[in-house]
Order: structure tokens, then sequence, then C-alpha cells
């Protein structure tokens, strides 16, 4: 009788296990989120000084709060000088040279964003204004990710070019078709997508100035009346082939 008792105890004990290993408990699976993206504002924003702004805004269904990845192609890691991601109320934290899942060729970045879960936010990359080349006095050559890099597929992107002043011409190349003008749409945008493009597009002279601030020097003082004053000096290289005015 114990014998067999002791049989029975063994295996109620191994079915509990097996039954604990096939159906976890649940607070683990309520910590898994799943989310869509539903659309993404591509825009692409050239800078007086030539440096280059990407702004991501995404639009998303479900809860994305345990994290998102985004990148761009390897090729640009050289030129981010800095990133950022908010949303209306928020700025969270982004963590940039992280790897895009378990995919190579990217510059990727990983958001945290604190227990949030935004439906719509953007991210910011900061690029040098190595991705300009001057082609003339008033033409330039602009190197750019045609898309953004996403983990997941999106329903549809947009993409716009932003210039400091009105071009007078442009043209985009891309691998999915070249276009006369400064703005293209994708319906579906597949996850990992690796896409380079260039805008070659002509403005009015001195709309562009490709410059770098190598040194800003701030000065503040105060005098016994209280009164404040503020010095600011920079040191300003020219990377423009014509004069700076």
């Amino acid at each position: 009788m114990k014998r067999t008792n002791a049989s029975l105890l063994i295996i109620v004990f191994m079915l509990i296990v097996i039954m604990s290993v096939a159906f976890p408990y649940g607070n683990v699976s309520a910590q898994a989120s799943s989310y869509t993206i539903d659309k993404v504002d591509h825009q692409v924003e050239v800078m007086y000084s030539g440096h280059v702004v990407i702004l991501d805004t995404i639009h998303i269904s479900g809860s994305v709060k345990d994290g998102f990845l985004i990148g761009l192609p390897y090729k640009y890691s050289a030129a981010v000088l800095k990133g950022l991601v908010y949303d209306d109320t928020h700025v969270y934290q982004m963590n940039l040279g992280v790897q895009l899942g378990d995919q190579s060729g990217f510059y990727a970045a990983s958001l945290d964003f604190n227990g949030n879960s935004p439906s719509v936010f953007t991210v910011a990359f900061v690029l040098s204004n190595q991705l300009i080349t001057e082609q003339g006095t008033t033409g330039y050559m602009l190197d750019f990710p045609a898309y953004p890099s996403l983990a997941l597929t999106a329903g549809s992107c947009d993409v716009s070019i932003v210039l400091p002043s009105q071009p007078t011409s442009i043209t985009i190349a891309k691998d999915d078709g070249n276009i006369e003008g400064d703005t293209y749409t994708r319906t579906i945008l597949p996850a990992f997508t690796n896409a380079l493009a260039s805008a070659s597009f002509q403005v009015p002279a001195g709309t562009l100035k490709i410059t770098t601030i190598s040194d800003l020097n701030r000065q503040i003082n105060i005098d016994p009346t209280g009164k404040v004053t503020s010095t600011d000096s920079y040191r300003i290289i020219n990377n423009s082939t014509s004069l700076m005015s």
C-alpha cells in the first residue's frame, strides 16, 4: 500500500512539472506585448548648414510599452550625431548603436518607453553634413535612407524631403523607382528594409552653406545691479566651395 501511494505521488509530481512547463503562469504571458505599425511618416530635412534631420513619426496599434527598434542602413552610422524619441507629452530614452533584431547591415536604436505605450511617437536622427555634395553653385546631391528600417512590416510609409527653400528642381533615385518631386509613398514597407536613395536638387544661391561650428563659448555676466549680459563666440568652418556671407 505504501509503495502504491509513493508511486501515485511521483506520478502527480511529474504531471505538475509537465503542466507548469507546458502552461506558463498567467503573469508571465501577460508581460508579452503585441502591436502593429499602421503607418510611418519619414521626413528628411536638410538644414541651412547641410546637416540632415530624419524624423520618423510612427503610428501604432496595440501595446508598444516593452520597447521598439528602429534603424538606418549601416552606411549612415558614421554620420549619426544624435538621436531622440518623443511624443506630445514625453521625451523617452534611446540607446544608439544596437543591433536590429538578428539582422546585420543596420545601425539601430532601441527605444524605452518606461512603461508607457504611445500610439504615435517621433524618432529623430541628427546626421552630419557629410551626406551633402555640391554640384556647381546651386546644385546639390543628398544621400539618405529611402525608408526607415523597422523590425516589423508597416502598413504604409509617406516620405518627404524638406529643404531650406523651395527647390527649382529635384529628382530622387531609389531602388524601387525614380521620381520627380520631393514626396513619395510606399503602401507596404517590409520589415528590415535596407534601401538607399539620393536626391539631386537645385536651390537658389545662398540657400545652403555647408558649415561646421567646431566651438561655441558662452560667457554670462551679472553686474552688481542684477543686469545680465551674455556673450557667445563661435568658430565656424566653411566646408562649401563658395564664400560665406
